[in-house]
């Protein structure tokens, strides 16, 4: 289960037991999930960039350690 699917998990359990912002108890619990959300959706969204940054890096490895690029110094 991702980060993002147990933060919905949570929201889901949260509307189940009726936690609405009408108590202050409430009110605070819906801020902390929330909070909890947009964390969760920028943590996705920085694996994704890493990805794509260990993507490009292994091209780039692969270019200068396997490809032509050092033959000329031997």
């Amino acid at each position: 289960m991702t980060l993002t699917e147990k933060v919905a998990y949570l929201k889901g359990l949260m509307e189940g037991l009726n936690v609405g912002k009408d108590t202050a108890e409430g009110k605070v619990l819906c801020a902390m999930a929330d909070i909890l959300e947009d964390l969760a959706l920028t943590v996705a969204d920085n694996c994704d960039q890493i990805d794509a940054i260990d993507e490009d890096l292994e091209n780039l490895e692969e270019f200068v350690y396997e490809g032509d690029f050092f033959e000329d110094e031997n």
